[in-house]
């Protein structure tokens, strides 16, 4: 049976909108780990991908323009309004070996068969990650290629905690940390116990490779630039719901606490993950 995927879809439903708003300034900091997860993919012309929690659909079309017009790509989410802004940008991108379905990898595999999988930080967010990445291996075929990237320990994450933190008790936002190994971005930090679960999920060949690199926000646009962290993070509810002077507060709040973070022209806050690739046994 499921887990019980109501409270994750109706959080990831509530922040498609901002994710889609926010995706370019999003990419530019993500990319620095989902790139090498898809490089470590090798995918091919004529490859059948599917993107794992492929939120507003910026790296399945990446994979649809790599594997080319032979090749297909499926692009996965739990939300159906992030595949609604998925099939927005495949269509503005003319993608048209790309499609976008709403699909629970715990209910399931796809009833269909791929060359790869890959995700950039959308699978460690599984209630019952043992199924979910079971299912991930019986979709690919004998020896099928999965890559992917997650979050490195909270601690190594200050772009991720700090302005959470700051900006908290300003919005009144509730708070609830997940448990060590619980969903969250968290969940999948700890290389050794991330392997063990690819290897009872039937995978092999697992290679995991630290990726660091750093959130920079500039001065010169340091309210947009705090306000995207917000709208898109665990307190993105909070400030929606918030009013201007809350909003602008809790911003500020985020800028005082970044300041030891200083580095020239701005603040860089870095940035730990690891991008984990691996063959299915199936």
């Amino acid at each position: 049976m499921a887990a019980d995927l109501s409270d994750e879809r109706a959080f990831w439903e509530k922040r498609a909108a901002a994710w889609e708003r926010r995706i370019e300034a999003l990419n530019l900091f993500s990319d620095d780990y989902g790139v090498p997860a898809m490089d470590a993919l090798g995918v091919r012309a004529g490859d059948r991908v599917v993107d794992i929690g492929c939120g507003p659909g910026t790296t399945a079309v990446e994979l649809a323009r790599r594997v080319g017009p032979a090749g297909e790509v499926v692009a996965l989410d739990i939300s159906e309004a992030m595949i609604d802004a998925a099939r927005r940008r495949a269509g503005r991108a003319e993608a048209t070996n790309l499609r976008c379905v709403v699909h629970d990898l715990e209910a399931g595999p796809i009833e269909e068969s791929f060359d790869a999988a890959f995700s950039r930080f959308g699978v460690m967010f599984f209630p019952a990650p043992e199924r979910a990445f079971a299912n991930i291996a019986r979709s690919l075929r004998p020896g099928g290629r999965f890559s992917c990237c997650v979050w490195g320990p909270v601690g190594d994450n200050p772009w991720m905690f700090v302005p959470t933190l700051a900006s908290a008790g300003v919005l009144g936002a509730n708070l609830t940390l997940p448990g060590p190994g619980e969903p969250g971005p968290f969940s999948l930090a700890d290389p050794d116990r991330f392997e063990s679960l690819l290897a009872n999920a039937g995978f092999n060949n697992i290679v995991v490779t630290p990726v660091n690199s750093s959130r920079v926000i500039t001065t010169a646009h340091a309210n947009d630039e705090v306000r995207t962290l917000l709208e898109v993070g665990p307190v993105g509810e909070a400030f929606d719901g918030a009013d201007g002077a809350t909003r602008q507060r809790a911003i500020d709040s985020v800028i005082d606490a970044i300041e030891p973070f200083r580095d020239g022209e701005g603040w860089r806050l870095a940035g730990s993950a690891i991008v984990v690739s691996a063959t299915s046994n199936a």
